[in-house]
């Protein structure tokens, strides 16, 4: 009989309009949301928040969506009629994707009560009131606060005591997660075995616990979590390697194939003043051993001129060893530097194979001085 009645409340609100008639243009957004925390609705037995108070959906829904809904609303009143709840719950969840009016919690309340999901139906009708005293549906809004203030003395309590210091706290109840800030504060649950999971950050262990929520009832509940984690001990960072001293900007690069030409050039240059010299000092000692009259200024000149081209000769030999000797030192092979890389074992390898290593010769004039730049491998 019960039942009975509140079908005929429900066949009552459709008559006066805010049955299926309700769905004849969106409900406007905002208007059912009333307080903070309206908005939160119980998404399974037991459980705080949830998403039976979605809000409103985020675009008007067409004239098709909205006369598909009016169906699904008779559909839904038929299944109430007979007594198929969780059958008119499904039916009236999937209108609330589409569009929401008072008179759409107002039955999603009377479903959730009749499946004995308290807080859930709490929730859907404390909407229901206050859209409807938004949109002066006075019949609606007495009929919701009626059946909230019944529905208050039948839900249950629970208090969830942590440690003060507990950080990145995770909540759960018969597992649906519950917001961090209502610890401490009294959780309204449906009432029944509630089962309760906490964990936080900086505590090792979880905590877990089934209790009996019994009607009006207040659970005090203390979760215990074992001892706290140590701080992360952080280790000293490994001191800066000074940067090795900058070197010279080099200038124009000397290929070793340039080094190996000039040593050539040198060398030919000596000979040639060489055996100039030669030919000189012959001439001069053939001509000396029996000077002819007059002949004295011949003979000086033949003298000064295959001195200086001794002279020439020996400067251009040493130029030519000296440029032979810094190609030899080009062109010899340097050890790699993949090959002297030490070993896993930190050791180096007593011998490796060489490699010829990139060095050029690079002249350089700056502010403080010159000089020559030797880059390659050692």
């Amino acid at each position: 009989m019960e039942h009975r009645i509140t079908i005929g409340g429900v066949v009552f609100f459709a008559v006066v309009g805010v049955g299926p008639a309700a769905f004849a243009e969106p409900y406007p957004e905002g208007a059912d949301r009333g307080p903070p925390g309206d908005t939160a609705a119980a998404a399974a037995p037991g459980a705080v928040a949830g998403d039976t108070a979605a809000v409103a959906a985020p675009r008007q829904p067409s004239a098709a969506e909205l006369a598909s809904a009016r169906h699904l609303f008779a559909l839904g009143l038929a299944a109430e009629d007979q007594g198929r709840w969780a059958e008119a719950l499904e039916t009236y969840e999937r209108i609330r994707k589409i569009v929401v009016s008072p008179a759409l919690w107002y039955h999603l309340g009377v479903c959730h009560e009749a499946l004995g999901h308290v807080v859930e139906a709490l929730n859907a009708f404390e909407l229901a009131m206050s859209g409807a005293t938004a949109r002066k549906e006075l019949a609606l809004a007495s009929e919701s606060r009626s059946r909230i203030e019944k529905l208050r003395t039948k839900t249950s309590q629970i208090v969830l005591q942590l440690p003060e210091d507990a950080t990145g706290v995770r909540v759960a109840i018969d597992g649906e997660p519950i917001h961090p800030a209502l610890v401490g504060a009294a959780i309204l649950v449906s009432p029944g075995a509630r089962r309760i999971a906490v964990r936080a950050e900086n505590y090792a262990e979880r905590f877990e616990a089934t209790v009996q929520a019994e009607t009006g009832a207040v659970v005090e509940l203390r979760a215990e979590l074992g001892r706290r984690r140590p701080l992360a001990i952080l280790r000293p960072s490994a001191p800066a390697r000074p940067a090795p001293p900058r070197a010279p900007a080099p200038g124009l690069s000397i290929p070793p194939v340039a080094v190996v030409g000039a040593a050539a050039a040198l060398g030919a240059a000596a000979v040639v003043t060489g055996v100039m010299a030669y030919d000189v000092r012959h001439t001069f000692l053939k001509k000396n051993a029996s000077p002819a009259p007059g002949s004295l200024g011949e003979r000086q000149a033949l003298h000064d001129r295959g001195q200086a081209l001794a002279i020439t000769s020996t400067v251009l030999t040493g130029a030519a060893l000296v440029a032979g000797g810094f190609a030899t030192y080009l062109f010899w092979p340097s050890a790699s530097p993949r090959a002297a890389s030490q070993d896993a074992a930190g050791r180096r390898p007593s011998s490796a194979p060489r490699a010829p290593g990139p060095t050029a010769l690079s002249p350089w004039v700056g502010v403080n001085g010159a000089g020559v730049a030797v880059q390659g491998v050692l």
